[in-house]
């Protein structure tokens, strides 16, 4: 709107590099979030990688354990139990466990199909019940359900699900290992769109000077006029396109986001496609006068409303 009240549309092209400017420094900004990323995945990575792997080494040996010892009656401290009074006695010792702690502590209880089984307490949140043979394991309670029935079930549950979790562990491992790989070809990379940003910030710095001395002059050392500047940024910005994010599928959004520069030239597109048909319009059809005043022009365009809407004018 400054360009076109100026009559300069040099002032337009400043506007139209600020930004391009803006939206390029965004892009930078998101490379150095993908590069700070980069970095640490690539020094996390690795030892991640190694301890998923060391548990696919140990999952198998509990499996076995657990298969070997499937009909061994369940132990709640030294005592082997039996079926039947195995719900009474571990309803007991659940019952002597502390209500609240201060800090996440591991509660031993017994041996469940010759794995050690017990409960990790936490301060806020329901307990965990694990079991452990060469690695731990642990399925949370909710916290309507932590009697002894809900913790043989979930024993029970991590003691059967062996076959799957090393299924599970192993896709892990190959996801961590693509991951460690697409980072470290990333890493290090610079911003793709530096030299343009930085050409185009000198450009439009100088073109913001020269607009503030006499519009379409050269200086008087020789330098660019700002027309020659304009010029320049228009074909610095034609030989550099750069990648956009996708647009959205809603026409509103789309709209809302449209680039001040091109609502500026639809308008005025709009605007001369407008006279020339009131060029062609009828006398009975012609719009009022341009001599009509503007409190007028809005008191007729009130009317005109309320009758398409069936009102009363106001």
């Amino acid at each position: 709107m400054k360009a076109i009240a100026a009559g300069n549309p040099a002032v337009l092209t400043l506007a139209e590099a600020d930004a391009e400017l803006q939206r390029l420094a965004l892009l930078k900004k998101n490379h150095l979030d993908e590069q700070y990323v980069a970095r640490r995945s690539v020094r996390d990575l690795p030892g991640r990688i190694a301890a998923i792997n060391d548990r696919i080494e140990r999952l198998p040996t509990d499996e076995a354990t657990a298969t070997d010892h499937a009909h061994d009656p369940v132990s709640i401290g030294k005592h082997s139990l039996s079926r039947e009074d195995l719900p009474a006695v571990l309803g007991r010792r659940l019952e002597s466990l502390p209500r609240d702690v201060r800090d996440t502590t591991r509660m031993p209880i017994g041996t469940y199909r010759g794995l050690a089984f017990g409960l990790v307490l936490h301060p806020s949140f329901p307990p965990d019940v694990y079991l452990e043979g060469a690695i731990t394991r642990t399925y949370g309670l909710s916290r309507e359900h932590q009697g002894p029935r809900a913790v043989l079930n979930a024993v029970e549950r991590i003691a059967a699900s062996y076959d799957s979790e090393i299924v599970r562990i192993r896709q892990d491992a190959g996801i961590a290992q693509s991951q460690l790989r697409d980072y470290q070809e990333r890493l290090g990379k610079p911003f793709a769109h530096e030299a343009y940003f930085s050409v185009l910030a000198s450009l439009r710095d100088a073109l913001k000077t020269a607009l503030t001395g006499r519009d379409n002059e050269a200086k008087p050392d020789g330098g660019p006029s700002t027309s020659e500047l304009a010029a320049h940024i228009k074909a610095l910005k034609a030989a550099n396109t750069v990648e956009s994010a996708a647009p959205r599928s809603d026409r509103k959004a789309v709209a809302a986001e449209e680039p001040i520069a091109a609502r500026i030239r639809r308008r005025q597109e709009e605007s001369s496609a407008a006279t020339d048909s009131a060029a062609t319009t009828p006398p009975e059809q012609a719009p009022q006068p341009a001599t009509t005043s503007f409190a007028e022009r809005i008191r007729r365009e009130g009317e005109q409303k309320a009758e398409g809407e069936g009102q009363s004018p106001p």
